[in-house]
């Protein structure tokens, strides 16, 4: 078995190394074409770290043939595109693994797993309990730093654990990929090792309707991680697949989460990110003032409407409770789409795979000052309605009366015109209510004297106050005589 497997490997590599001896001197020929393709050609290197429980069941004659099971399968089904080995993970972290894999973290793994050359580790734990074979497997990616949903599944029959072993890692397997171009709302997105030909063509690792999740990674000049930059509230949904290349819609509740290029020694990245199943409970909290710690706080009455990622079809969620959380379900799309109301603003745009992570917390704008002022302003133009019917109907008979020499009554009605109000008053009262109408973000505050700027707009267009000026002077005239009664304006 083991100078099977020995041929195995060097036949596995021997092959790599043909395949980019031949395409070396066609990517020589253009530097950034090179890069690209350098990028598909090269295999993922795959750490398998195995947990086994201590039962009688699982003896290491049994454990080595699963080992040999997995590599074997890993080449005849994968082949090129990966460089898989496998070995006993340490101790403390078999411990860990046997407990819970989806509460693992990076910082569960060896440090110099962290700090090595491999790309992902994939941890691999099996377990016996009631004539059951308990397998569970999970993807910690190791340039991303991004982790994908452990899998888990039961065999009851012993022959066929080393099968169900390694269809555990292919399930729990999340292809890494770079995000090339951005513009327009879409990413185009380049597969690791897509240009390597997999054995089992019908293996396909990426479909439309996928999703993926970015990150941003920083190097120092040996290409050692520097900085890593989650994208948080970031999605990309795969539209067509081209060989290596994916073309993507991008969802993100940033504005500018990506650049158009690469800057130094920055990566884009993303990783495919299946939907775990469950939910998300959402917490809204008001923007920290001024980066003051504890000036946040919880957003209750907020109304949360979700949409499919791509596609329009909304539906209310509810409203946010006392705490400022609401409970997002799943859906039959992999990423929603959260619309985040408060009056009839929509406040945030907050892309969510449910059942990613239990909670997720957004701070955006408090948008109770502006509801308030939106009220306040609601009022004001009503009122200004009504105040501008009034004027026009006193206006007209105002007009009439003098017409028809009846002096005495247009000097009563002007006496009531004259207690609508000016508008220098409405302008003093939208002042003041101005004045009141603070908020401590700064970009509510400009919502805020906008909507007070367009209503003193509307009240200087509406509410001319020359046009009564002109009447009242024109009555005044007429009262002593120096000018004929006014004829009827249409």
């Amino acid at each position: 078995m083991n100078e099977l497997g020995e041929l195995r490997r060097i036949w596995r590599a021997a092959s790599r190394l043909a395949l980019l001896a031949a395409c070396w001197s066609w990517l020589a020929a253009d530097c950034a074409k090179a890069a690209q393709s350098v990028w598909e050609l090269t295999p993922y290197r795959i750490r398998v770290l195995m947990a086994v429980a201590p039962k009688p069941e699982l003896t290491a004659r049994l454990v080595e043939q699963v080992q040999a099971v997995i590599a074997e399968r890993a080449d005849l089904s994968i082949g090129a595109p990966w460089d898989l080995q496998i070995e006993l993970a340490p101790a403390a972290l078999q411990r860990a693994m046997l407990a819970s894999l989806a509460e693992l973290s990076f910082e569960n793994l060896p440090p110099e797993l962290l700090d090595g050359d491999d790309d992902k580790a994939i941890l691999l734990s099996i377990g016996y309990r009631n004539g059951n074979y308990l397998v569970g497997a999970r993807d910690f990616d190791l340039r991303s730093r991004l982790s994908a949903a452990a899998v888990n599944r039961s065999v009851a029959d012993r022959p066929t654990l080393g099968d169900e072993a390694f269809r555990a890692i292919l399930e729990a397997f999340a292809p890494l990929a770079e995000i090339e171009v951005v513009a327009d709302k879409q990413a185009t997105l380049r597969l690791r090792a897509a240009a390597l030909p997999v054995a089992d063509p019908t293996l396909m690792p990426v479909r439309a309707g996928d999703a993926f999740r970015g990150v941003i990674r920083f190097n120092d000049r040996d290409g050692k991680l520097r900085k890593l930059m989650p994208l948080d509230w970031t999605f990309m949904t795969v539209q067509s697949v081209n060989c290596s290349e994916l073309t993507c819609n991008l969802h993100s509740g940033l504005r500018s989460p990506l650049s158009a290029r690469r800057r130094g020694r920055s990566e884009q990245l993303a990783l495919l990110t299946r939907p775990p199943g469950g939910s998300t409970r959402l917490q809204l909290r008001s923007r920290a003032s001024g980066g003051k710690a504890g000036s946040s706080r919880p957003l209750p009455g907020y109304e949360i409407f979700a949409h499919p990622a791509d596609s329009p079809a909304t539906v209310r969620l509810g409203r946010t409770d006392g705490r400022g959380e609401l409970v997002v379900p799943a859906d039959a799309s992999a990423v929603r789409v959260l619309l985040v109301k408060h009056g009839a603003d929509t406040l945030a745009r907050l892309p969510v795979m449910p059942g990613l992570s239990p909670e997720a917390q957004a701070e955006i704008p408090d948008d109770d000052a502006r509801l308030a002022a939106e009220g306040e302003v609601a009022g004001l133009q009503e009122n200004l309605v009504e105040l501008v019917a009034n004027r026009a109907v006193f206006m007209h008979l105002i007009r009439l009366r003098m017409k028809d020499g009846k002096l005495d009554e247009a000097k009563q009605l002007m006496q009531e015109l004259r207690k609508l109000g000016r508008q220098d008053d409405l302008s003093q009262l939208i002042d003041r209510r101005m004045r009141a109408a603070i908020s401590a973000d700064p970009r509510m505050q400009k919502k805020i004297d906008r909507m007070f700027e367009d209503t003193r707009e509307i009240i200087n267009r509406f509410l001319n106050q020359a046009e009564v000026d002109k009447l009242e002077t024109d009555l005044e005239r007429a009262l002593r005589g120096e000018m004929p009664a006014a004829e009827e304006k249409e």
